[in-house]
């Protein structure tokens, strides 16, 4: 839950208008890219204090028995707030693997709450890696991104994403949707840096509902499939023939 309001958006305004810059200090082996990691993150978000924002973490549970993490931001003097909830994927349930999961949602949620997303991730290939099932791409068809690359989404222009965010509204939304679509979206756009409308095409080719169709169950198996390098080369064939 939120509780939002005028002073909260107030000091948000007045810290991103100090235009905050994130370094880079990970490093992604398999994609040989720099990535922000958690405590990138943390050093900037830091700034809000000076505006009067806390930051904190909290861990909570769901009746189906799921762990979140959340992660709030708030105004210290009014109490207003607002939270991203990141249900925890563990890769193993060990130390290691719940380790993963937490920091990975950790740096989601702050990166989305101060709209310090980055494009290129790490935590997710981290955390993917942890579960024996890392994605090895096939280097044949899977070109590793240029530092000066543009996301997918940003090439579209305002009348297509307003096309495509019309369609995906009128589509039917499986109930588990809204509780899961953080953590998918942050295992597809980030973790294996796919397009959502895409996939959401592709499967409907395939006769598919839509991941947010789809029950939390069928969503695990198609993150599951696309981590796979047969997975991914049937969806990158299906995006050269169509």
């Amino acid at each position: 839950m939120s509780n939002p309001g005028p002073e909260l958006f107030k000091a948000m305004l007045a810290f991103q208008s100090t235009n905050p810059r994130v370094g880079k200090s990970g490093d992604n082996p398999h994609f040989r890219s720099k990535y922000i990691t958690l405590e990138d993150l943390t050093s900037v978000a830091r700034e809000c204090n000076k505006h009067g924002l806390v930051i904190y973490h909290y861990m909570d549970g769901s009746e189906d028995g799921s762990d979140y993490c959340v992660t709030a931001v708030a105004h210290a003097e009014s109490g207003q707030y607002v939270e991203a909830r990141v249900r925890l994927l563990y890769g193993k349930q060990n130390p290691q693997g719940q380790g993963s999961a937490c920091t990975y949602a950790r740096r989601y949620g702050l990166g989305a709450l101060l709209a310090l997303c980055d494009t290129e991730d790490d935590d997710a290939n981290a955390a993917m890696e942890s579960t024996g099932r890392s994605f090895q791409p096939d280097r044949k068809r899977w070109s590793e991104p240029k530092a000066d690359s543009v996301p997918f989404d940003d090439l579209r222009s305002p009348e297509e994403k307003a096309k495509l965010a019309e369609v995906e509204r009128k589509a039917k939304h499986h109930d588990s949707w809204q509780q899961d679509q953080g953590a998918f979206m942050a295992k597809l756009t980030l973790g294996l840096e796919l397009d959502y409308y895409e996939v959401a095409s592709w499967m409907e080719a395939k006769g598919n509902p839509r991941p947010s169709g789809m029950t939390q169950a069928q969503r695990r198996k198609l993150i599951a499939t696309l981590e796979t390098e047969r997975g991914m080369n049937m969806f990158l064939n299906w995006k050269e023939e169509r």
